[in-house]
């Protein structure tokens, strides 16, 4: 499930690199407090590492830019566009926005002045996607007694490996199928991508903006559709909408 909720808000300042505070957000507007507690401490457990099960977008809406003071401020209306295929989540989420008319993102006030549900899933085995937040895809390896990250786009080999293996993992756990032969691809669409440094909070994560080409098992691209291509999907890397089906 992929919804846009637009908020009225007057002169939303936040910092250029905003992910964290929109997490906080949605972590704090789970309504239900065991669930909050379990998503946020624990996740969905796989071969020993977390997945939340869910992505969100950047912020989109007329905005100012402060260069000097590395800030964004939105003026009078912003949306957030959040995906999910875990229905609790989905329900907890929406449960807060419809109750709470009045919200806070980085302790300023804002109002929900819509919610809309996107059309974001497809019976097709291709699909044309566009990101809402870029797609991050990385390894570690230790390096001279050191981690250090290596990030992947979509001209490198591994990048298509490392989406897939992470991608197969996900609908493990949601379809409870191993997924050993399933076919998926993803390919940019020439000219129509991007990169981008992001920090989180402190840390350095780079991505990849744009259109992409993505084919295969039915239910790996529901998976994509709902949960967010790549890593980092719970600090708002990787989601996408759909913008065409390929029969």
């Amino acid at each position: 499930m992929q919804y846009t909720i637009k908020f009225k808000c007057n002169n939303l300042k936040l910092p250029i690199h905003y992910n964290h505070i929109l997490q906080g957000f949605i972590y704090k507007n789970i309504f239900d407090d065991n669930f909050r507690e379990f998503l946020h401490e624990k996740g969905f457990q796989l071969d020993g590492k977390s997945f939340k099960l869910f992505t969100f977008s950047q912020l989109y809406g007329d905005y100012i830019f402060d260069k000097i003071n590395k800030t964004i401020t939105f003026l009078d209306s912003v949306e957030l566009t959040v995906s999910s295929i875990v229905d609790d989540f989905n329900k907890e989420f929406l449960k807060s926005c419809l109750y709470n008319k009045e919200l806070e993102i980085d302790n300023q006030r804002v109002e929900v002045a819509e919610i809309v549900v996107n059309e974001n899933n497809t019976k097709a085995s291709k699909a044309i996607v566009r990101t809402l937040s870029p797609i991050t895809v990385y390894s570690t390896v230790s390096l001279n007694k050191r981690k250090k990250t290596i990030y992947y786009f979509p001209e490198d080999g591994l990048f298509q490996k490392y989406i897939k293996d992470n991608l197969i993992r996900k609908a493990r756990l949601i379809y409870n199928e191993s997924f050993e032969n399933a076919k998926f691809e993803i390919k940019a669409v020439e000219d129509k991508v991007s990169k981008n440094i992001l920090y989180f909070k402190k840390f350095i994560v780079k991505g990849t903006s744009g259109i992409f080409k993505i084919s295969g098992d039915e239910k790996l691209i529901y998976t994509a559709l709902n949960c967010g291509l790549g890593s980092k999907n719970s600090q708002g890397f990787g989601c996408v909408k759909l913008v065409k089906s390929i029969q």
